[in-house]
């Protein structure tokens, strides 16, 4: 069922905006100054380079330049998004998905068919944070997505790829944007940059953000605060020293995901369906700070040095009215959880080289780095006690909650990677570079009862990580690319929360193979095409049922077998005209397992994968009113897989949003407002199906939702 917002909510919007603007109208001249925007019209979404495509994953590199597929969604498309979290953004990318992405919690992606590692696939300016927070966009000036194995990049990480958050560096800027949407979110962000000194060799950027949030599912109010710092300190004409901080604490509650009824049947529910609705339920505590440092000298003409250092550190108060076991007729246990006083610490220092030399007449761009990453993860025992049963057709709040408390926090997991790359990129001829990369990771890991601290798992392993590309430029603006590498992902580790067998599993090797082709149409506009195989060993929670040792039900967690991913992907970001912008990609993918000991299961397409997926945004300035576009997306996503052997699916569906942007000018002031509508026909579909903590969950689309925003740039 769609939620229209109540006639008082838009009421009370529109009389903030409007008087914001007249605030703004007081300060300027009586009669306004003509609109003037400059530039041409429309916004181009296409982007030139990328960090994380680089050796390292912090240098940046031109995209016609990296054997890989890497997209970038830029600031502008964000905005016009009015995207506020990780999985809002990547919906633009075909390759992309929601699994796992839970409201109020943390949330984690798939990318070409392979969950991500919250502990290492995500980054800030190239550099790892821990993946379990929710990391704000008010200081992002854009989101790159590598697609596919990236150990050149990022060591030990999931074969799916990696998501990396550049920060807004300073400049002269003075900002605000209002926002509302949904149940009544308030939303209100500044954004201030200036240079100090009479050189100006002293840049700061200084970013807030304050939410009070009334999402669309219902009893999951919450709230977030924000603030960044960001500075650039220009030491000598040679020698550049850049700094960030971010603080965010985030309070929600949670929205638990739903099963299959009775094992066998898709639930028939409204999309603001909240199984976690009673009073008693705590919100969720999120709070993270990232931290990072970063030098860049320039030794001579052809050698510079660089070196990062970041921290990244998340505390975690988990607490849901966790449903299970739900029978035909819709009923369901309810469970108290709460897991208090979870902290996760990613440490990661990088340092290098990077230079030019050429031996007679090819050229090579080389790189040779170190790398040290540390994690470490605490927690203590949780409360996972039986409160009773309620059922989804008919909720009640007749169900107490328990009085236990969570057991003492440990450290659970000390984890490091340290390895050594070396990257050359060969100019061969005019026309043709040869990419030859190597990294080698020793890997150490030991692991600890959640019950008393001690230790029960330990491993040290070296690993030898190639990576060889070819690329040929047909023309100056046409080339083919070919690619090989080979990755490694950390083993999973089997909380007894949810798993029988609490483990640390091994971890799995990767390997990849791609082949593909960037053509660029225009400055603004770049189409590429990818086709690509990558495989891992399968890991999946099997034999979920009630376990009478703990009083609830548990999995197992197996790997066995493997996992073969074979695809097609294709992105295109055109501007056609100065007035028509499109964004578009579609993906075609075959995710089958193989050799698993349940016949059934083998080639089949993985749990919450689809085949198909397409996507399509476009924003037109319309010429009959200057300043006004009119935007539209359009995303279609087939069936998916809900059990390991396909027997149940979660159909597909097409959606449609639209949206208004209108440039005004207001005084010296620009002021920039948009309206978004998403599901506009109000579709109900299953956004997300994953296989996580041991069981097969379903979450609900968004229903029609609003979301309007105006940003002031003074």
């Amino acid at each position: 069922m769609a939620y229209t917002p109540k006639k008082k909510h838009i009421a009370s919007a529109c009389a903030w905006l409007t008087l914001i603007s007249s605030q703004s109208y007081a300060q300027s001249e009586a009669e306004l100054a003509p609109v003037v925007v400059t530039g041409e019209k429309g916004t181009g979404y296409v982007a030139k380079s990328a960090m994380i495509g680089g050796p390292g994953g912090t240098e940046e590199v031109a995209l016609k330049d990296i054997p890989a597929s890497v997209t970038v969604i830029s600031k502008d498309l964000l905005d016009d998004r009015q995207a506020r979290v990780m999985s809002e953004a990547a919906r633009l990318d075909a390759s992309i998905g929601d699994y796992y992405a839970a409201m109020g919690y943390y949330e984690n992606l798939y990318i070409r068919g392979f969950p991500l590692d919250a502990a290492t696939s995500y980054r800030i300016n190239g550099m790892s944070v821990t993946g379990e927070q929710n990391i704000a966009f008010e200081n992002k000036e854009r989101l790159e997505i590598l697609k596919g194995v990236g150990a050149m990049q990022a060591g030990a990480a999931s074969p799916g790829g990696i998501i990396n958050y550049v920060t807004k560096r300073p400049k002269d800027v003075q900002s605000i944007t209002l926002g509302t949407g949904e149940r009544g979110t308030q939303y209100v962000a500044a954004d201030y940059g200036t240079f100090l000194g009479e050189t100006k060799s002293l840049g700061i950027r200084i970013n807030a953000a304050h939410e009070n949030i009334r999402p669309y599912v219902k009893d999951a109010k919450g709230e977030r605060q924000f603030f960044s710092l960001a500075a650039d300190a220009k030491i000598s004409s040679k020698t550049l020293v850049k700094f960030d901080f971010e603080h965010q604490d985030k309070s929600q509650k949670s929205v638990p995901g739903l099963m299959l009824l009775g094992g066998t049947t898709l639930p028939s529910v409204k999309s603001d369906i909240n199984l976690s609705h009673y009073s008693w339920v705590l919100p969720t505590e999120i709070k993270s700070k990232n931290l990072g440092l970063r030098l860049d000298h320039e030794i001579n003409d052809s050698l510079k040095l660089f070196a990062n250092a970041n921290r990244s550190e998340v505390k975690i108060n988990d607490r849901v009215a966790y449903p299970s076991d739900f029978t035909s007729g819709g009923q369901f246990n309810v469970y108290d959880f709460r897991s208090d006083g979870e902290v996760r610490r990613n440490d990661h220092f990088q340092t290098g080289l990077t230079g030019k030399a050429k031996t007679g007449t090819i050229h090579h761009q080389w790189t040779l780095g170190i790398s040290e990453l540390k994690r470490s993860v605490y927690k203590g025992a949780s409360v996972y006690e039986f409160r009773g049963q309620d059922n989804i057709y008919s909720l009640n709040a007749n169900i107490s909650p328990s009085t236990s408390s969570t057991g003492t926090v440990y450290k659970i997991l000390d984890h490091s990677q340290s390895s050594l790359f070396a990257h050359d990129q060969i100019q061969l001829t005019e026309k043709t570079k040869l990419f030859l990369g190597h990294r080698v990771l020793e890997m150490k890991q030991a692991a600890y009862n959640v019950y008393s601290g001690n230790q029960y798992s330990s491993l040290n392993k070296t690993w030898h990580l190639p990576q060889i590309g070819a690329s040929h430029a047909l023309t100056s603006q046409h080339t083919n690319y070919v690619s090989y590498s080979k990755g490694i992902e950390p083993g999973t580790i089997a909380l007894p929360d949810s798993f029988r067998n609490s483990q640390v599993m091994a971890p799995r090797r990767t390997e990849q193979v791609e082949m593909g082709s960037k053509y660029a149409i225009n400055n603004d506009s770049l189409f590429s095409f990818a086709i690509f195989q990558s495989e891992r060993p399968n890991e999946y929670a099997t034999d979920y049922a009630y376990d009478s040792a703990v009083g609830y039900s548990r999995s197992t967690l197996v790997q066995e077998g493997k996992v073969t991913n074979t695809g097609a992907e294709a992105t295109l970001a055109f501007k056609a005209t100065n007035r028509l912008n499109l964004l578009s990609s579609a993906m075609y993918l075959e995710a089958k397992q193989s050799g698993a000991s349940l016949s059934s299961q083998n080639g089949k397409q993985a749990v919450g994968i689809p085949h198909w997926k397409a996507v399509i945004f476009a924003d037109y300035l319309l010429p009959q009113i200057e300043n006004l576009s009119v935007q539209g997306g359009w995303t279609y996503i087939s069936s998916k897989g809900v059990t390991l052997d396909n027997s149940i699916t979660a159909p597909g569906y097409h959606k449609f949003d639209a949206g208004l942007k209108y440039i005004d000018q207001l005084g010296s002031s620009q002021a920039t407002y948009r309206l978004s509508i998403e599901n506009l026909f109000d579709k109900f579909y299953w956004r997300d199906v994953s296989q996580t903590y041991g069981s097969n969950t379903l979450y609900p689309g968004a229903p029609r939702i609003f979301r309007a925003s105006a940003t002031f740039d003074f």
